[in-house]
């Protein structure tokens, strides 16, 4: 599940509160937004048993490694809608990581409508 990092970095347009607000929604309802697989599942999001938003890599289908910790909703979302597909890309990650399996506002709006 490769993108294209040159097309990734081309979409810079920030996420904003609406989608970011909707993505909280359907965490806070206990779905995860990532992949479900052997080893390396790319970037994935959550609510961890302390009603934090976690962010991070995913391997397995269900361990988390060293995700970023957002203690509340309000934390969460203001990050996530300053974000981009471009900014979440990983574009200066080593070759592995750069553009894989990240997420974008494809997987967003996706995950929202799922």
């Amino acid at each position: 599940m490769m993108n294209d990092p040159i097309l990734l970095a081309s979409d810079t347009v920030l996420f904003g509160s609406g989608i970011a607000e909707l993505v909280a929604d359907k965490l806070q309802k206990g779905c995860v937004l990532g992949y479900r697989h052997r080893d390396f599942c790319g970037m994935a999001m959550k609510m961890d048993e302390k009603n934090q938003f976690i962010y991070g890599e995913l391997y397995d289908g269900i361990d988390f490694s060293v995700p970023m910790v957002f203690k509340n909703r309000e934390l969460f979302v203001t990050w996530l809608s300053e974000q981009s597909t471009a900014s979440l890309a990983r574009l200066d990650d080593d070759d592995f990581y750069r553009a894989n399996q990240v997420i974008t506002r494809q997987r967003l709006l996706e995950f929202i409508k799922g």
